[in-house]
């Protein structure tokens, strides 16, 4: 079984149609086609007077084979262009399978044995016209003619080689301008999710630190020997379900922008420094004490510099709201010609120490990328018993 399956992949790699397509089948017919036929014509005694009689049955035999070569030129350019060097020589019926296979070797063979077998052709045919003349040719003629029959049949193949090459290239440079196109687009819809991710962080953060300190108030109230009466009950109750509901609407967008299909839904309007007098009205209605000033004219500046600050602004309450509840807070926006710098500060607790005031947290660190990204500085910590942020963007026009 071995042997058997052995001989059978030898065969199939012998088998001159092995790995052809349509077009190369109806090509390599057309080429075997007009061998034969030039064959047949040129396989003419009284043509050639000088030939003998008892060499025409070698001439055409010859013929046959250069003919039958064709079909190997593909798989074997440089075997076949070996092999018919004698019969191009000396068979008149050879000379169109000759040919071909000088062709195939263009287009195929390395081009160092494509020209060196060419003119092993050209120099193993000129010899011919001496021992038997063409009618009606000179030596002049035949030195020229026989030579450009060879380069030209060449210089085809080396012409369909470029061709391919060519093909080759752009469909390989097509492949890679795909996949840097597919690769840009993951990165942008990758950067695309984490903006949305700190954008959500930064707005569900500040609802639920509002729902934390109205609940808190709450239970405070409800332990005191003075617990809270129906009206003030009812309003706190209202404001908590207000919040919860809000962060049930931004956690649906949230959903929305990163559906399961991996597309980008659209996003939602992105707010700017003209919000931020509703983002302080949901801080006063939390209890929080804000001192807010500002001389910046958002009408300047440009969109993406206007969410930054406002994200700054938010995540500084919600910040002071969740590590100093009752510490009051100060707001300062100004901007001048270069810049426009955000100044957020609150006291720090009585008893807490530099060193025990938290590591920067995903908000603080996605504040300073998006500062950063819009080519400012950032900085936060504890000076002077207070906890300051400060965010410096450039103040660019729109």
């Amino acid at each position: 079984m071995a042997t058997s399956a052995t001989w059978r992949r030898v065969a199939e790699r012998l088998s001159p149609a092995a790995g052809r397509t349509r077009g190369e089948w109806v090509t390599d017919c057309l080429l075997f086609a007009l061998a034969l036929l030039v064959g047949w014509v040129t396989a003419s005694p009284s043509a050639y007077p000088e030939v003998g009689g008892w060499w025409w049955p070698w001439d055409i035999a010859l013929g046959v084979l250069s003919s039958a070569a064709i079909w190997w030129t593909r798989r074997y350019p440089v075997a076949v262009g070996v092999l018919l060097i004698v019969p191009g020589a000396v068979s008149i019926t050879a000379m169109v399978g000759a040919l071909v296979a000088v062709y195939r070797m263009g287009l195929l063979a390395p081009i160092r044995w494509a020209l060196l077998l060419t003119t092993l052709h050209v120099l193993a045919a000129l010899p011919y016209h001496a021992v038997a003349p063409v009618p009606g040719m000179t030596w002049l003629v035949w030195l020229i003619v026989v030579p450009l029959m060879y380069a030209l049949s060449l210089c085809i193949g080396l012409l369909g080689r470029a061709r391919r090459q060519l093909i080759v290239g752009l469909r390989e440079e097509a492949a890679r301008d795909r996949e840097r196109y597919e690769e840009r687009l993951a990165t942008t819809q990758r950067d695309e999710r984490e903006r949305i991710a700190r954008e959500m962080h930064d707005v569900l953060a500040h609802r639920i630190s509002l729902l934390s300190m109205h609940a808190g108030a709450l239970e405070y109230r409800a332990r005191s020997p003075h617990p809270p009466d129906p009206i003030e009950l009812q309003e706190s109750a209202g404001v908590i379900r207000q919040n919860a509901q809000g962060a049930v609407e931004d956690l649906r967008e949230l959903l929305g922008l990163l559906r399961s299909d991996g597309e980008l839904g659209a996003a939602a309007p992105q707010p700017r420094l003209t919000d931020l007098d509703r983002l302080l009205d949901d801080a006063a209605a939390a209890g929080q004490h804000v001192d807010f000033d500002s001389d910046a004219r958002p009408e300047r500046l440009r969109e993406t510099t206007q969410r930054a600050a406002y994200r700054v602004v938010q995540e500084a309450l919600t910040n002071a709201r969740k590590h100093a509840p009752a510490a009051p807070v100060t707001v300062r926006l100004h901007q001048d010609r270069a810049q426009l710098t955000v100044t957020t500060s609150n006291p720090v607790p009585p008893g807490i120490t530099r060193g025990d005031v938290p590591a920067q947290g995903n908000g603080l660190i996605g504040l300073e990328e998006r500062v950063r990204i819009e080519g400012g500085s950032f900085r936060a910590g504890v000076e002077d018993g207070e906890f300051r942020l400060v965010a410096e963007l450039p103040a660019g026009t729109r």
